[in-house]
């Protein structure tokens, strides 16, 4: 049977809306942008902008947006894909968005707490500021790539499959880094930091895979 074929028209309008967003982003702080570009290969942005930090200031919401877009776009690709074929459109996103955007706000600001409780809130702001920053290098990597598979790759199995490891290699790696640069601090609350791994981190995912294979 031949595959359904959608058109293609509602990405190149999230792609424009997604680049305008990261050159927002890069007009208000163009040196921080090229340091953000760095995140994963050395750490001096962390260093650096976690004394800065605060809670989702304007270049930390421009790109957040941009990555809940482009893991939403991805997240379709991979539905196509796997499942059925579905029409994507600006209201479905606008529907899909406040969900995806709402928990990774709502599990942040719950690590947060959770360090308040346990006195440990300069680690779980590290963490926090670790994780938002992840995210966003995440979802610039995605907009490049999205574009690859929906108008490159014709959706092929393999590359969405490979992109999906890409993903989860980022983000493994942003957690290792947060671990080297705190390892003292760590090893010191080892049972809070495993508690955090199994409740935040490996948690959500359990969670959405039960979900999805549910639908």
């Amino acid at each position: 049977m031949l595959r359904e074929v959608i058109t293609n028209d509602w990405y190149v309008g999230f792609c424009l809306f997604s680049l305008v967003i990261v050159v927002s982003a890069k007009k208000i702080d163009s040196q921080r942008f090229s340091g953000f570009l760095k995140l994963f290969s050395n750490s001096n942005y962390l260093r650096i902008y976690l004394k800065e930090h605060t809670f989702f200031d304007s270049f930390d919401t421009l790109l957040f947006i941009n990555f809940c877009v482009n893991i939403i776009c991805f997240s379709w690709i991979g539905y196509q894909l796997l499942y059925t074929n579905v029409d994507m459109s600006f209201l479905l996103l606008s529907q899909l968005f406040p969900f995806v955007a709402g928990g990774v706000i709502l599990k942040i600001l719950l690590e947060l707490f959770l360090g308040y409780v346990l006195d440990l809130y300069n680690l779980f702001n590290i963490l926090s500021f670790q994780q938002i920053s992840s995210y966003n290098f995440i979802g610039l990597v995605l907009l490049p790539l999205n574009a690859v598979l929906v108008f490159g790759v014709n959706l092929a199995p393999l590359a969405v499959i490979l992109v999906a490891v890409f993903i989860f290699i980022i983000s493994i790696a942003g957690m290792i880094k947060t671990i080297q640069s705190n390892l003292n601090i760590i090893l010191n609350n080892f049972f809070y930091f495993i508690l955090y791994l199994c409740t935040f981190e490996i948690g959500p995912y359990l969670v959405i895979y039960t979900v999805v294979n549910r639908v």
